[in-house]
């Protein structure tokens, strides 16, 4: 495996890594992912981002069938320090220590602690970034086509995250499809803006019904199989709390 600074002949390999890797990890739909990559990652656009003097590319490349193919590339923003924007593996090729490689050549290379921003609808993120000292500090938005994204940013050294406190009063109980259900002030889920309470369908707490939203009182939160959260409400979000680092 070797790390190395991408060149002009590795656009067509590195569209095609983020086009898999957006379709693979990414709760995105299709309509978003041609979005990010006609703006990101095209052939004027990597073109762009290879001659770009505040931006460096790096790729993993391996060998095939004695020849050598490109498998990872991430993109750091050297202007003002080192910042991870975007970070994509072949989905084919995960869990062979590919991210683990482009962050550690990052590291070494920039000299300086370094941050990473990540797209909040990636199914995994976090616990890796923080195997390697990196802890969430601020969320931001990213405005690619016209549409925003929210973003996570994790940085190296002491976080300045802070949990949430709820920004509405939580309630014994509320009252959903027509039946009270009850909450248990002490079973709270973290979100960006305000912790989760679950709801449970009887008062013995035994069944779990949904989630209250205490930013805006809603219980309008859905849930997917990853445990990340999001209130149809206001967009408060819990993410998902795993990382699988075989993705990557």
């Amino acid at each position: 495996m070797n790390v190395r600074s991408a060149e002009s002949d590795d656009r067509e390999r590195i569209e095609a890594i983020a086009h898999d890797s957006l379709r693979s990890s990414y709760s995105l739909s299709p309509g978003q992912i041609e979005t990010i990559l006609e703006e990101e990652f095209d052939d004027d656009a990597l073109t762009d981002l290879l001659d770009d003097p505040d931006t460096t590319v790096y790729v993993v490349e391996r060998t095939v069938d004695d020849r050598r193919e490109v498998f990872g590339f991430v993109t750091v923003e050297v202007e003002t320090g080192a910042t991870i924007r975007w970070l994509h593996v072949d989905p084919q090729a995960r869990g062979e220590g590919i991210a683990t490689a482009l962050i550690e050549h990052v590291r070494e290379e920039a000299g300086v602690p370094i941050t990473a921003r990540i797209l909040e609808d990636a199914v995994e993120g976090g616990e890796f970034l923080e195997e390697f000292g990196l802890e969430q500090s601020d969320h931001e938005e990213l405005e690619v086509g016209g549409e925003e994204f929210g973003v996570t940013v994790f940085t190296e050294g002491e976080g300045t995250e802070t949990a949430t406190e709820p920004t509405v009063a939580v309630p014994e109980s509320v009252t959903v499809d027509g039946a009270d259900r009850f909450l248990d002030k002490d079973d709270s889920v973290p979100g960006r803006d305000a912790p989760f309470f679950t709801v449970y369908s009887a008062e013995n707490e035994e069944e779990p019904y949904g989630y209250f939203c205490s930013e805006c009182g809603s219980t309008n939160v859905s849930a997917d199989s990853l445990d990340r959260l999001e209130c149809g409400n206001c967009g408060n979000v819990h993410l998902a709390d795993e990382w699988d680092d075989a993705y990557l």
